[in-house]
């Protein structure tokens, strides 16, 4: 089925690549919120990166700092949108035993890859913030622009750690189903 013809994967509670979140308060402004800096820092990127070409071809003129101002916002632009992509469970994925395990051992599956996702977030949302720490620390900053480095790393890891909630919350709902299945 094409994504598009797709029914909302929020307005249920399982779907075909696993779980969902119901539609509501936290999850719209998460969305919201979350969307609009995605939205705006790529504009950045595209806006940037134009002016850069611009000015250094048509000036010999480059933009000071341009590569190290966009490789910020890179930084932001993805981890924005971690957890609006671990929301929607759209991550890419490899499914080499889908149909193979039966209904139980796909559930099981999902639990497992749901649990070690939370894992390895878990660390990541540790590792960015002590690296944050060490930069805040040793006050380093990038070379042209001369930006520090430890507010970045602890965004980043703040969004992991965004990103996390929300897998514990699919978790969350993916037990849960399983629960309400065997209680109808």
């Amino acid at each position: 089925m094409i994504p598009s013809q797709q029914s909302d994967p929020l307005n249920t509670m399982a779907t075909r690549r696993g779980v969902a979140l119901d539609k509501g308060c936290a999850t719209r402004w998460l969305r919201r919120v979350l969307g609009a800096i995605v939205a705006v820092v790529l504009c950045v990127i595209m806006g940037l990166t134009f002016c850069d070409v611009f000015m250094r071809y048509w000036f010999s003129a480059p933009i000071r700092g341009a590569s190290e101002m966009v490789r910020f916002a890179m930084a932001i632009l993805i981890f924005s949108a971690f957890p609006l992509v671990t929301l929607d469970q759209q991550h890419i994925t490899v499914n080499l035993l889908q149909g193979k395990l039966g209904r139980v051992g796909s559930w099981v599956q999902q639990l497992f890859v749901l649990l070690v996702s939370a894992l390895a977030l878990a660390i990541m949302t540790w590792q960015l913030a002590s690296d944050g720490a060490d930069l805040s620390h040793n006050r380093l900053t990038t070379t042209v622009l001369e930006w520090p480095l430890a507010p970045l790393s602890y965004y980043m890891s703040a969004l992991a750690g965004v990103t996390l909630i929300v897998l514990v919350a699919l978790t969350l709902v993916h037990l849960t189903a399983l629960l309400r299945r065997e209680a109808a």
